[in-house]
């Protein structure tokens, strides 16, 4: 069952971020996330595990900004990403106002994407 991520001030990200703990998955700004097992090159750089976008929904904030399926999210805000908690633990902290700082790595090479929690409010 997916539950929503708190925000520091005790409030949800109202429907922009939702954890699927059976699942092991994290919906945030359009995209569905996962942990994978990173091997290769990007184990020598990154570590045992990784957060990879599974679906990135085209008319979301993330696809529009640059992230595209199969990218690894190596970090947030300039915090280093090895784990759904990791992710959840940079979103508790931050300021909704505040726009998301994202560091991709996909087919294209890597990418900065720069999002906003704003933008996903309805």
């Amino acid at each position: 069952m997916a539950t929503p991520c708190a925000q520091t001030d005790g409030t949800t990200a109202a429907g922009r971020v939702a954890s699927d703990e059976g699942a092991g998955t994290l919906s945030f700004l359009g995209m569905t996330l996962t942990e994978i097992e990173l091997d290769g090159e990007k184990r020598e750089k990154h570590g045992k595990r990784g957060v990879v976008a599974l679906v990135v929904d085209r008319n979301q904030e993330a696809w529009l900004g640059g992230v595209r399926n199969g990218d690894l999210i190596a970090e947030v805000s300039s915090t280093r990403i090895g784990s759904i908690a990791d992710l959840k633990r940079v979103l508790r902290g931050h300021d909704p106002h505040d726009p998301i700082f994202i560091f991709v790595l996909g087919e294209r090479g890597w990418r900065f994407v720069n999002l906003s929690f704003i933008a996903s409010a309805t």
